[in-house]
């Protein structure tokens, strides 16, 4: 059923109160994800600090759209735009922050799996991410999961995205999620899996949806 009283916006000049409510609401759309634990070292400073690089990222270099309910932001999509290859993992505010151990798995495992991905997806591999919308945070809070947010949040870009004949790529790490992508359009082109020493592993599907162009009358 869709969520009532609720209705999506692109945040271009948001305010501090705005930023942490986006930070809050992916905390809880992706509170026990074990591929977030991965990610961060399980440590909520650097989940913080994921979602924030994401967001400053997709301001400057792409779109932040909210979904609100009742007044309270309660879905975030955070996209990166055409031109600009971008991934948290490659900046140096974030990789600082890491212990030696972490460091040592982006840069051995995480990093060279992610590109194997997408080599196995894609022939031209990083330009095809260059050439794309690439959808880096999709996360609805989960008393409003399953009412249409989701949806909602993607529709924008999807059509800006056809208008200019441009694919959406998706990094995708629960198979539910896939399943939702795949009803949206978007195809499965490449799966790997991925290990770590504290964490329970997790898989990467790579996904895409390409433009689709408008019936002719």
């Amino acid at each position: 059923m869709p969520a009532q009283n609720a209705y999506v916006r692109r945040l271009v000049n948001p305010s501090e109160e705005e930023l942490q409510a986006a930070v809050e609401v992916l905390r809880a759309a992706f509170y026990n994800d074990t591929g977030m634990a991965s990610l961060s070292e399980g440590s909520k400073r650097l989940e913080n600090l994921i979602y924030r690089l994401t967001m400053n990222a997709a301001l400057a270099h792409g779109e932040f759209h909210v979904a609100v309910v009742d007044g309270q932001i309660q879905g975030i999509a955070l996209f990166i735009g055409p031109d600009y290859d971008w991934v948290f993992y490659e900046q140096p505010e974030f990789a600082s922050q890491l212990s030696q151990y972490g460091q040592e798995w982006y840069a051995h495992h995480y990093a060279p799996t992610y590109e194997e991905l997408y080599r196995s997806a894609f022939s031209d591999s990083r330009q095809s991410r260059r050439d794309a919308w690439n959808l880096a945070f999709l996360g609805i809070h989960p008393r409003f999961q399953s009412q249409g947010l989701g949806r909602s949040l993607l529709a924008a870009v999807m059509n800006k995205a056809d208008a200019d004949n441009r694919r959406i790529i998706a990094n995708v790490k629960n198979p539910h999620t896939v399943q939702f992508f795949r009803k949206l359009g978007f195809s499965h082109r490449s799966v790997k899996n991925l290990t770590s020493k504290d964490f329970t592993g997790f898989p990467l599907w790579c996904m895409a949806r390409e433009p689709t162009r408008p019936r002719s009358a």
